[in-house]
């Protein structure tokens, strides 16, 4: 009798713990039932986020359906996990959180808790006056003309590339064209942000190439570290867990400390962002520490490795389904070269290209690489409507969503949002656009600092791709990528596969 009562108190134990655990899942979940906002019944733990965290679809297709589904109210509540987050849906209404009343709004709230070296000194997490101090020493890094010498960099790992691909194409060869533009990608992140020079198309095993694979958090124990610290930061900070290899962040670290101290040394300059940063530091009254300076640089890294290697490999999809627009593309390409006498590709040279743009443009809109945008309230606000009629009251510490993949989808504003059609960014119809619905890199002044960077390098691999290839399916493309796409990737596991074609 004494060992059933044992086991009895052992189970009911047990069924008290499952149960607080579960009550705590679930603690959150009538914020907005109080507070009267339309919302949609979260699952316990994750909230509304339950498809894309199993990894039965992709966070873009995710929150466009979300957002169709709720795009008739103007104001929204959304769970990220546990985390009610409130979602607005009308152009108006972004414009004044975002830009007219952004003293109210300063401040992006990182989806993660961790006291992790560098990831708390980089621009996009810092808040308020500090933000604003690194934003200003900042703009002049990201500038046309310092872009222009940056270029100069991109060309020779563009170069690289194409000399890969010559040895490796014959007739006709299936590339994965995401291992190939994460290899360019991190060339190019190497030459432009670290001052590196590094060919991994040569030599894959690189240490640059490699400690840099293990920094994206899209997949992988980084995926589950990152999951963890979004749905439990206080016991991930009480129990020091890091997200990324603590030897790995320090080896960049002390990458762009040796070259600062090389280039101070024996005065070299070379234009790439640690010039950049060395001398903005010079000129400002703030006194930036090592760390800060190297977290601006680690940056690329979330930022720009994977979205701009993203970026590649979807208009190269877009391309391959669409040969009219590839040939279209590939006409102004040959124009342009013809056009240069024999010169080299310059940064002005592909600002003056109008297709190529379009076709970026379109595709950042479909696919938008950056599915939502958010802001924090740091002071009370009442949102009112054009009319004057109060829409809702902000509290300190409310946090905002900007679901830019459901403005992108929205039939409103985009007809037959599914189908790519470079055209709604010509000249001629540029004016039909409502504001505020088409914003692949935010808005305001808490916008992407690095567009021009992500253009730059997306326009510069796409004139020497389309120019030297055509692109056309292979047997093992992936025909559907919006519906084959999961969690934060939009590239398929089994690979990115093309046809190149060399062209006669």
């Amino acid at each position: 009798l004494q060992q059933t009562m044992a086991y009895l108190e052992i189970g009911l134990g047990f069924l008290a713990i499952v149960f607080l655990i579960y009550k705590w899942s679930i603690a959150t979940f009538q914020t907005f039932e109080k507070r009267n906002l339309p919302y949609e019944k979260p699952w316990p733990f994750f909230g509304n986020t339950a498809a894309p965290a199993f990894q039965k679809t992709s966070n873009q297709k995710h929150l466009t359906e979300f957002y169709q589904r709720m795009r008739h109210h103007k104001i929204v509540g959304f769970f990220n996990m546990r985390t009610p987050l409130i979602q607005l849906n009308d152009p108006e209404l972004i414009k004044k959180v975002c830009v007219k009343d952004f003293d109210h709004f300063p401040n992006h709230q990182l989806f993660i808790t961790t006291n992790e070296r560098l990831l708390n000194d980089m621009v996009n997490v810092m808040r308020d006056q500090r933000w604003k101090n690194m934003r200003n020493t900042l703009t002049p890094v990201f500038t046309a003309a310092k872009m222009r010498n940056m270029f100069v960099l991109m060309t020779k790992s563009f170069a690289e590339c194409l000399e890969h691909l010559a040895s490796k194409t014959g007739a006709d060869t299936e590339v994965d064209l995401k291992v190939l533009f994460n290899k360019l990608s991190s060339d190019i992140i190497a030459t432009t942000a670290f001052g590196l020079k590094v060919n991994s198309f040569q030599n894959p095993e690189n240490e640059f190439y490699q400690t840099g694979q293990t920094l994206v958090f899209s997949r992988g124990i980084q995926f589950f570290m990152f999951m963890l610290s979004s749905l439990m930061p206080k016991v991930f900070t009480l129990l020091n867990l890091k997200i990324f290899d603590g030897a790995k962040v320090n080896y960049f670290v002390n990458l762009v400390i040796d070259a600062m101290k090389l280039r101070e040394e024996q005065n070299i300059t070379r234009p790439d962002m640690i010039q950049l940063m060395m001398e903005a530091k010079r000129e400002a009254s703030d006194n930036w520490t090592d760390d800060e300076i190297v977290a601006q640089c680690f940056i690329f890294f979330f930022a720009a490795f994977d979205n701009n290697s993203n970026l590649i490999c979807i208009v190269a999809h877009e391309l391959m389904q669409n040969p009219d627009i590839q040939e279209r593309l590939y006409q102004e390409i040959k124009e342009t070269q013809e056009s240069l006498n024999g010169g080299a590709l310059t940064y002005d040279v592909v600002q003056k290209m109008p297709y190529i743009d379009m076709v970026i443009s379109e595709t950042l809109r479909k696919w938008t690489l950056s599915p939502f945008t958010d802001r924090v309230c740091s002071k009370p606000y009442t949102l009112t409507d054009v009319d004057g009629t109060k829409l809702f009251d902000f509290k300190v510490g409310d946090r905002v969503i900007i679901p830019i993949a459901g403005l992108h989808g929205d039939d409103q504003y985009f007809p037959e949002p599914r189908k790519f059609d470079p055209e709604r960014f010509s000249e001629e119809r540029k004016g039909e656009q409502v504001p505020y619905t088409y914003l692949p890199f935010g808005t305001g002044p808490r916008s992407c600092i690095g567009f021009r960077y992500a253009q730059m390098q997306a326009k510069g691999m796409l004139y020497h791709l389309i120019l030297n290839y055509k692109i056309e399916a292979s047997p093992r493309t992936i025909p559907d990528l919006w519906e084959s796409a999961r969690n934060f990737a939009f590239t398929p596991r089994t690979g990115f596969y093309l046809r190149l074609v060399p062209r006669k």
